[in-house]
């Protein structure tokens, strides 16, 4: 028996937006679920002006969405605070566009869902403005859902691709390649204070925060402190600044093929492994790796401000 529904919607216009959701979420407080709605203000004021607040929990995609393993972390928590109950999500992500690799990584994160929370009991609706999202948003969104909404109601989603499939075609694209102006320093000591050191220098010039800074600094050392204990030499940092972020890159020449969804999901506090790299991606907006013959390549991406 099917626990988790994950459906998407493309809607063109406010009527369409409300013609979904107000019976969805209508449904869900009828039947005793707990509801919550994630979306953008505008879409939010909308929904509380056509249902009123009641028992629906309203969240603000801006914060919800940050960075996908957050949002991950965040539904984990709403979860893990109803036991035993029915719940019932509206969520309109809002982030319409962004990098290729933003891009992908979204899609990963929606495709996470299935994986995550199949065992959950819940019916989530997923919605995408037509007028304002990217097509490689929505295409993505139309590879991750298993079902779509349309006019005569939900049915079997053709272009559906299991999480396996998603995720080894984002994990198949190779990374940009590091820019010849890049700064690099090689990683022979588990000291890293020098590296430390290396990256702050660089990051500090082109204007980082620093709290920041001191994300990128906790995560730099929990990656290369893996790359020196768990990989093989040689261990080379790489760092450039690119669109208002600054890029660390971390290679090594060993063959890390990571099992399952690694650091994506929050880690059982009683176990004391699983805490790294999930702790990475909780600090950088973006982290991607890739592993193959040459090596494996973990490359952290923060925002300057």
């Amino acid at each position: 028996m099917t626990r988790l529904f994950h459906r998407a919607m493309v809607y063109a216009d406010e009527r369409a937006f409300l013609d979904a959701t107000i019976p969805f979420l209508h449904e869900g407080l009828v039947a005793g679920e707990v509801v919550l709605a994630v979306a953008p203000a505008s879409s939010l004021d909308l929904l509380r002006r056509t249902l009123g607040t009641g028992d629906v929990e309203f969240r603000d995609a801006a914060c919800w969405y940050a960075q996908p393993t957050r949002t991950i972390a965040a539904y984990s928590s709403f979860i893990d605070h109803n036991p035993g109950r029915r719940l019932r999500v509206l969520a309109e992500p809002g982030w319409e566009g962004g990098t290729p690799a933003e891009i992908s990584e979204w899609t990963r994160y929606e495709s996470i869902v299935n994986q995550a929370f199949a065992q959950v009991e819940a019916s989530v609706l997923c919605l995408y403005d037509a007028r304002r999202t990217a097509a490689d948003v929505l295409d993505g969104a139309l590879r991750t859902h298993p079902e779509l909404l349309g006019d005569s109601g939900p049915h079997a989603n053709a272009a559906y691709a299991d999480p396996a499939t998603v995720y080894a075609e984002i994990d198949g694209r190779p990374l940009p390649p590091v820019p010849p102006d890049a700064y690099a320093m090689p990683v022979d000591d588990i000291d890293l204070r020098r590296l430390r050191a290396f990256i702050g220098d660089h990051a500090e010039r082109h204007g980082i925060s620093s709290a920041r800074l001191h994300d990128l600094l906790v995560a730099t050392t929990e990656v290369a402190t893996n790359a020196i204990r768990h990989g093989l030499p040689p261990v080379t940092c790489r760092t450039w600044a690119d669109n208002g972020d600054v890029v660390v890159d971390v290679t090594d020449g060993g063959h890390w093929t990571p099992e399952g969804l690694p650091g994506f999901l929050p880690p059982d506090p009683f176990v004391r492994a699983g805490f790294g790299l999930w702790g990475v991606r909780m600090l950088c907006p973006l982290v991607q790796l890739r592993t193959g013959p040459g090596g494996t390549d973990i490359r952290l991406r923060v925002r300057t401000r």
